[in-house]
């Protein structure tokens, strides 16, 4: 019954890369029907969740809702799923960030048609995706707190890679002192 939904040969190759092993779980113990929550359609829930990082497609790939998903994962016996939900919707959401700042960054290739005819290619990069992209990421350094003296804060990082050298006798001189 869930043959309509196995994942496509192009799925399976993306697949082939990634530790599975990670995202096993103990199926959610449902009353047995053939359009219901079967433990094929929770696996392939999670492998789409893991590929996509989007709850609505994972959940339409397998023939459910994205609410059925949620009820599912709120159900008593889940606590496996629900962990192995959370997993691949990082794996998920880290892969769709690595691709799309792939794809704006590189570019895209689009065809060049004149009179009806391809005559060749151009690539054109999205700056609205990468927007998106470096959004999703959120930001890389933490802020500045106000008033703070950038000097002194660097002036401070030093210091914490390279504490001061112990006292020592050149010479005559003492140094650290």
């Amino acid at each position: 019954m869930d043959q309509p939904h196995a994942l496509p040969p192009r799925l399976v190759a993306l697949l082939q890369d990634m530790p599975l092993e990670e995202l096993a779980f103990v199926a959610v113990p449902v009353r047995a029907r053939h359009d219901g929550w079967t433990k094929a359609r929770q696996q392939g829930f999670i492998l789409r969740l893991a590929l996509g990082g989007c709850v609505t497609l994972a959940a339409k790939a397998v023939g459910k809702t994205k609410a059925s998903a949620y009820r599912l994962r709120e159900r008593p016996g889940a606590e496996s799923f629900a962990a192995a939900w959370d997993r691949a919707l990082g794996w998920g959401r880290s892969r769709a960030v690595d691709l799309g700042m792939e794809r704006a960054i590189l570019g895209e290739e689009v065809p060049v048609m004149y009179r009806g005819r391809r005559v060749g290619t151009r690539q054109v990069h999205d700056n609205r995706l990468l927007i998106a992209v470096l959004n999703a990421i959120g930001p890389l350094a933490p802020d500045p707190t106000p008033g703070d003296d950038p000097n002194l804060a660097f002036r401070r990082a030093l210091d914490a890679l390279a504490p001061d050298p112990a006292p020592t006798e050149i010479a005559g001189f003492s140094r650290g002192i």
